[in-house]
C-alpha cells in the first residue's frame, strides 16, 4: 500500500474520491484542502505534497526555469480540474471607457499574478478574438512576496521585456485603483468590494458566456486552469501509480456527474443540452488527445510572453504511460 500526501482545492468532481466512494487499489490518500493561491505557492516553495493540483501555466514554467528539474521534479497526469474563467468575473471603472475586453488596447488591467493560468488565457483569448496583444495593455500585479507564484518562480527577476508589468504587491490595492480611476479594470477576486461599489461595474452583462462561446468557436476548445501532477520519485518507485490516479480521478468525475449533473456545468443555471451543443457533453474532458490543441495554444502564449524561453513539447509534460489517453 502506498500512502500519498494529496493536496487540492475544493472541487465537487473530486468528492467521490475524497469521501471514499471511489477506491484506488494500492493507494491511500492523506488529503489536504487549500485554496489555489495558497496551494500553488506552498508547493512551489515547500514542494512537500506527493500528488497535487497545479496551475498549468506554472507547471510549464517549472520545466523551463534554470534548475527547475531539480527543484520541481514533477510529472503531469492529464486530468483537468477547472476551467479558466476567473477573468469573466472582472470589473472595470464606470468611467474607464472599457465595455468589453476588446476595448483594453492602451488601457491598464490588474491581475493577481501575471503568470497565472487564468490571466494567461485571458490574454490569449483577447489576442485571438480582438488582436489585443499583451504588450498593448499595462498589467498591474496584485500579489507580493509570500503570495505571488510569479515571485516564487523568479519571474520578477527576469520579467518579459516587451510587456509593461507593474508589481503592486498589496492585497486589495488593485480594487482601490479601479475605484479611484487609476487603472481600467481588474479581476474581482482581488477585492469583493468592487462588486458593490458604484464606481465599478462588471465587464460582462452575461457572465462572459458569449465571450467564451466566441473563443470556442474560433479556437475549438475551452481553456483549462488546473491539472494534476505527481512527484517523479513516486512514479519511479511505483510505475503503476499514474494510470491508477488517472482512472480514479476520471471515475470520481463521472460519479459526481451522476450525483449532481450541475457539477458538469460551466455556467450555473444554464440549460444542459444548450451548453453541450456549444462546449461538448463533458466540459472537463480528461486525457491528452482531447486537450492537446488547448495545451499547445497555452504553451505558445507562454512562449510569446517570454514566460518560457523555448518551446515545450506538450506531450512531454505528462507521464509516458498516459500520453495515448
Amino acid at each position: 500500500m502506498v500512502t500519498l500526501r494529496a493536496a487540492h482545492s475544493t472541487n465537487p468532481r473530486l468528492e467521490p474520491l475524497r469521501d471514499g466512494t471511489i477506491k484506488v487499489p494500492g493507494i491511500e490518500f492523506d488529503w489536504t484542502t487549500l485554496g489555489p493561491q495558497e496551494l500553488f505557492h506552498h508547493q512551489l516553495t515547500e514542494n512537500d505534497f506527493d500528488v497535487f493540483e497545479m496551475s498549468i501555466s506554472s507547471y510549464m514554467i517549472t520545466k523551463d526555469r534554470p534548475n527547475g528539474q531539480q527543484k520541481w521534479d514533477w510529472m503531469g497526469i492529464p486530468i483537468f480540474l477547472s476551467r479558466a474563467f476567473l477573468a469573466l468575473n472582472s470589473y472595470v471603472g464606470v468611467n474607464s471607457g472599457v465595455n468589453g475586453f476588446a476595448d483594453l488596447k492602451g488601457k491598464s488591467f490588474g491581475v493577481p499574478d501575471f503568470n497565472m493560468t487564468a490571466a494567461l488565457w485571458m490574454r490569449a483569448m483577447i489576442e485571438d478574438l480582438y488582436d489585443v496583444k499583451p504588450k498593448d495593455v499595462t498589467w498591474y500585479v496584485g500579489r507580493g512576496e509570500g503570495m505571488s507564484h510569479g515571485i516564487a518562480l523568479g519571474i520578477d527577476k527576469d520579467p518579459p521585456k516587451e510587456i509593461p508589468i507593474k508589481w503592486i504587491g498589496q492585497p486589495g490595492k488593485l480594487a482601490q485603483m479601479v475605484m479611484d480611476g487609476e487603472i481600467s479594470g481588474t479581476f474581482a477576486t482581488e477585492a469583493m468590494e468592487l462588486t458593490t461599489s458604484p464606481k465599478a461595474r462588471p465587464i460582462f452583462s452575461d457572465g462572459g458566456r458569449q465571450f467564451v462561446a466566441d473563443f470556442v468557436k474560433k479556437d475549438g476548445f475551452t481553456p483549462v486552469n488546473h491539472t494534476l501532477a505527481v512527484q517523479r520519485r513516486v512514479v519511479e518507485e511505483n510505475p503503476w501509480v499514474p494510470e491508477a490516479l488517472f482512472e480514479a480521478f476520471e471515475k470520481s468525475k463521472q460519479e459526481a456527474y451522476k450525483r449532481n449533473p450541475a457539477t458538469g456545468m460551466l455556467f450555473k443555471g444554464d440549460d444542459r443540452d444548450a451548453q453541450a451543443a456549444v462546449f461538448g457533453a463533458d466540459p472537463y474532458p480528461s486525457g491528452l488527445k482531447g486537450n492537446r490543441a488547448m495545451l499547445q495554444r497555452g504553451m505558445q502564449q507562454s512562449l510569446s510572453e517570454e514566460l518560457i524561453g523555448k518551446p515545450v513539447d506538450v506531450d512531454s509534460l505528462w507521464c509516458e504511460s498516459l500520453r495515448n489517453t
